[in-house]
């Protein structure tokens, strides 16, 4: 089932408009998605790129040029942004987190988002009950986050905030006799 990516898409994009503005961007606001198909477990954010550097305009000087790079660094070091449980043995396979793109007039100038992406692959899947993100504590800009998540036992969405960073996994409803 190679679904689960355009799950996560559709879901977030939802979670997204859902009681935010026209557009889904603002500002301490973002989306994540989380999907889990067997031993992958995917996870992609969007949000505004002053949630994560402060600023959304083009860099205008070395120290701003300093604070996106040292973002993208962060963002492609998915093991410190998300949690697992401990049994669960998951594992960053890839990471991906590119710059955000800048409009030469008006408001695409002025509110650029930042996206990025990871894979993991969990060697004990059935002990995956949850999903722990960091991004709030390295990313303080980061107020609340549309969180969508898709696993073979079901769907559901929630928002997650500094003070409940933690989605429990949808798990399969026990077998009845």
């Amino acid at each position: 089932m190679r679904y689960w990516p355009i799950a996560i898409c559709v879901l977030a994009g939802g979670a997204a408009g859902a009681g935010g503005p026209p557009g889904g961007h603002l500002h301490g606001a973002g989306t994540l998605g989380i999907a889990v198909e067997g031993p992958r477990l995917t996870i992609e954010l969007r949000g505004p790129a002053a949630n994560f550097i402060g600023f959304e305009a083009r860099p205008a000087t070395p120290d701003q040029t300093a604070r996106l790079a040292q973002a993208l660094d962060v963002l492609r070091a998915g093991n410190v942004l998300f949690l697992t449980p401990p049994g669960a043995d998951c594992r960053l396979l890839s990471a991906a987190a590119s710059p955000p793109v800048y409009g030469d007039e008006g408001r695409a100038a002025t509110h650029a988002d930042l996206a990025a992406s990871w894979e993991f692959r969990c060697s004990n899947a059935s002990a995956l009950l949850w999903v722990e993100a960091q991004v709030f504590a390295k990313f303080p800009g980061t107020e609340q986050l549309a969180t969508s998540v898709a696993t073979p036992a079901g769907r559901k969405s929630v928002v997650l905030t500094p003070g409940t960073p933690r989605v429990l996994l949808p798990r399969p409803s026990p077998a009845r006799d």
